[in-house]
């Protein structure tokens, strides 16, 4: 600067005649050029502008106005008048030299600004200025290889000279090396820690280089080289890289959320003093309140993360992409599928979409295709993964390895394409399509439990249980086989194991969604249960059950006791009009309940009232399961509550025993043998057996149906007695069932049901006979802990050659509490 001004004095001094011309004293320039120094350029420009006008060959003036104008950054200004100089001088001074390459430079015209920095080079030589500036504009214009050469090549040359490893250090900024120019910027600290500008570039290259902290603390010792904003922006910075390494592993389960928590403490005391600093200060804070949003969300506080989002969105505030899947998982977090869905399509076709790593996209992918599922959109859902599929390459190349490795993500990308098949109800492909994947990398954890959860849902819960044995030593404690351990615990009644895993899972992970998923399974297992369950005769006039007739039962189960235990009590009337009169039932019953893993028992005394007193009876029952396919059971009953109402208004009882075998492949098939021989007080003998059995034969996410196959026989070892009693009979009843879904979120369902069944009836002396049955129905079920549901059902069938007709309505109700 000392040498522009000498300029300007000279000018005073050699050219009187042009300050005359300028009308303007030497005090009065004097004081322009004062003004200039102190940062004041407009006045000393104005002078000088007319000056040139006047007398356009003065060289000392344009030199003096380049300068100035330069200083006032006013690039264009300095080219105009330097491309204005007629004839052009062979020799700038070197100070003007360097201000029009600037301005040059400043204007991104890179051609110019490399002449006129070359030419310095040749002119000056010993000015290292300008090889500086021809780095930095090598840089600029891309041609970055070059600028990096000349670096080097000049800070071997001048190794104590600083600007030139500055410069050097820019160049390495254009190659996205940020620790080589880190390292450039310590060193020319190291050789001139007093030169103020340099001691700048050291901090801003640690901020450059994520080391927001050191940057801070560096700033910190030497106050005043950074304004108030550049601390506040290295203070958001140093918040923001707390944020992520919060989402990195922490060494201990019980650390993991250390580090967010101190983000989000730091995040707290900044908003309080920027709000406090108003204006000056919103960019900063807005920043922080974006950034904050994904340290709640790591933090799992989703309701805090939608509330401040939308607190956001009332004022009229733009949230930016990168903090709109945080968001969008908080939404889905919190049960709000169709706008997290809406959020996560917002990301995915944001043009910036195109920058995240294949990791990020899929992961936004697979979130999208959860909201969908959730929200019950299955085919877009389908789309969507199956798109995400078709992105991802089996083997990806890794710079280094000679040879291609396979590809994680593409792995995890087909593992929700199996379990897409699944939410869709295909749960057969999806059992397969794991099992294939499962063979193909028997170590992934995450493959393994999915197909555990796959033979859950398709009632086989011993293959489940295997699949999560193979997996623990993978990762022991790992959350997702924990839960799937406990949920499959609670199928095979394993009630202490499903306890240990749901304490110690809601100890270390309690905001996890496996988590939740256990402790709503287990809470609902803790609790009573109340069933209630019935039937009228809306329209009938049956030889076994009369005509109004009216059928209800109550039992009330105790909450578990020491586990395997639960207590029972309840009790029931029936009543039904016949010929000889009306016959009302009454009975009582309480009892013990035992559960373990592969057996069920029950053992329960009871009274029974049909008109003729009040007697006593007892049941015991058992069933045993084999493995997931087969399962036997038993039972004995003394004055069996399944005798006919009519027989009870004769006071006529039955004892019965009952033993069946029934074989389940899985949920969509299922045969069940059952005989049940029973002996009547007035010396009758009944055998009864009965092949039932369930295939399911169309599917799809809210319809369902099954043809369900009932073949029932039956023998009398007496004829003449006052119930309904043939000597032998055979029913063949197909039925098609349907099942429509109207509604379902979440755990809320509320379906319909058809009842399509024709068959034959066949009684010995008496032929055989047509069946025909409609039946519709509803069912309500609300968070797994209470469902109702009723049936209307309309049969014609023949009895003693007899057609009859009936109308039956069918209810029940399950309520856990």
């Amino acid at each position: 600067m000392k040498t522009a001004f000498t300029c300007l004095f000279s000018l005073i001094l050699s050219t009187t005649a042009n300050v005359a011309d300028a009308r303007i004293s030497r005090a009065d320039y004097d004081a322009l050029i004062h003004g200039a120094r102190a940062g004041e350029y407009e006045p000393a420009l104005i002078m000088l502008r007319q000056h040139s006008a006047e007398h356009p060959r003065d060289w000392r003036a344009a030199y003096d106005r380049i300068l100035i104008a330069g200083w006032a950054g006013a690039p264009d200004e300095v080219i105009l008048v330097y491309e204005g100089l007629d004839p052009p001088p062979n020799r700038l001074p070197a100070d003007v030299l360097r201000t029009i390459a600037q301005a040059y430079r400043d204007t991104q015209r890179w051609d110019d600004a490399l002449a006129r920095y070359r030419q310095g080079r040749q002119l000056y030589p010993r000015q290292t200025s300008f090889v500086v500036g021809e780095i930095m504009v090598l840089t600029d214009a891309g041609n970055i290889d070059a600028a990096v050469l000349l670096g080097q090549q000049q800070v071997e040359q001048h190794p104590g000279d600083v600007d030139l490893r500055l410069a050097l250090g820019y160049a390495y900024r254009g190659t996205n090396s940020p620790y080589a120019a880190l390292q450039l910027a310590d060193q020319a600290r190291s050789i001139a820690p007093g030169k103020n500008y340099v001691t700048r570039e050291y901090i801003k290259s640690l901020e450059r280089a994520g080391m927001p902290l050191a940057a801070l603390n560096a700033a910190r010792g030497h106050p005043g080289l950074l304004n108030d904003k550049e601390i506040r922006n290295l203070q958001a910075d140093y918040a923001a890289e707390l944020v992520r390494l919060a989402e990195m592993p922490s060494r201990q389960e019980s650390e993991r959320f250390v580090i967010v928590d101190r983000s989000l403490a730091e995040y707290d005391r900044l908003i309080q003093a920027w709000e406090a600093l108003g204006p000056v200060a919103n960019d900063e804070l807005l920043r922080v309140r974006m950034d904050r949003l994904q340290a709640l969300q790591i933090r799992m506080r989703m309701p805090e993360v939608v509330s401040e989002y939308e607190a956001m969105k009332a004022q009229g505030v733009e949230v930016p992409r990168y903090v709109l899947n945080d968001v969008a998982n908080a939404y889905l977090y919190l049960r709000q599928p169709e706008v997290a869905a809406h959020l996560y399509k917002q990301v995915l076709s944001d043009s910036a979409s195109k920058l995240d790593s294949p990791g990020e996209h899929l992961s936004n992918q697979t979130r999208l295709f959860y909201a969908l599922i959730e929200s019950e959109q299955f085919d877009e859902a389908s789309q969507v993964i199956e798109a995400a599929r078709k992105e991802q390459p089996i083997w990806r190349r890794i710079r280094g390895v000679p040879q291609s490795v396979p590809n994680d993500l593409h792995l995890y990308a087909e593992e929700t394409a199996a379990l897409s098949l699944y939410y869709a109800d295909d749960t057969p492909a999806a059992q397969r399509r794991l099992e294939e994947l499962v063979d193909q990398a028997p170590r992934n954890v995450g493959l393994r439990a999915a197909l555990a959860g796959v033979y859950r849902g398709r009632s086989l819960p011993r293959a489940a249980e295997t699949q999560l044995k193979m997996a623990e030593p993978l990762e022991p404690r790992g959350v997702e086989v924990q839960a799937g351990q406990g949920l499959t615990a609670i199928d095979l009644q394993e009630w202490r194991q499903a306890n240990s895993l749901a304490l110690d899972l809601a100890a270390r992970f309690p905001e996890a969604k496996p988590t939740d998923t256990l402790a709503r399974r287990w809470a609902i297992h803790k609790k009573a249960e109340l069933r209630v369950s019935g039937n009228r005769g809306i329209a009938s006039d049956s030889p076994v059950v009369g005509s109004g007739d009216f059928n209800i039962e109550t039992v009330l189960y105790s909450a578990p006791l020491d586990y395997n235990w639960r207590a029972f009590g309840g009790g029931g009337y029936a009543t039904g009009e016949f010929e000889e009169g009306t016959a009302h039932y009454r009975w009582l019953r309480t009892g013990v309940e035992y559960r373990a893993r592969d057996i069920t028992a029950e053992l329960e005394v009871s009274s029974h009232n049909y008109g003729y007193g009040t007697k006593p009876g007892a049941r015991v029952s058992a069933a045993y399961d084999l493995n997931d396919h087969w399962q036997v059971g038993g039972s004995a009953e003394l004055r069996s509550r399944e005798t006919p109402l009519r027989a009870l208004r004769s006071d006529i009882s039955a004892n019965s025993l009952g033993a069946y075998v029934r074989w389940r492949a899985n949920e969509r098939r299922e045969w069940t043998f059952s005989v049940a021989p029973s002996h009547f007080s007035d010396g009758n003998n009944r055998w009864t057996g009965v092949i039932s059995g369930t295939e399911r034969i169309y599917t799809t996410p809210t319809l369902k149906a099954d043809l369900q196959m009932n073949i029932a026989a039956s023998h009398n070892s007496i004829e003449d007695v006052p119930y309904f009693n043939p000597r032998s009979d055979l029913e063949v009843l197909p039925t098609l069932n349907l099942t429509h879904i109207l509604h379902r979120r979440y755990e809320t369902v509320w379906e319909q049901r058809f009842l399509f069944g024709a068959g034959l009836y066949a009684q010995k002396g008496y032929g055989t006979g047509a069946i025909g049955a409609l039946g519709y129905g509803m069912r309500y079920q609300f968070n797994d802990a209470f469902d109702i549901g009723a049936t209307v059902t309309g049969v014609s069938r023949p009895y003693d050659g007899v057609r009859e007709r009936e109308l039956r309505i069918m209810f029940e109700m399950n309520l856990r509490f």
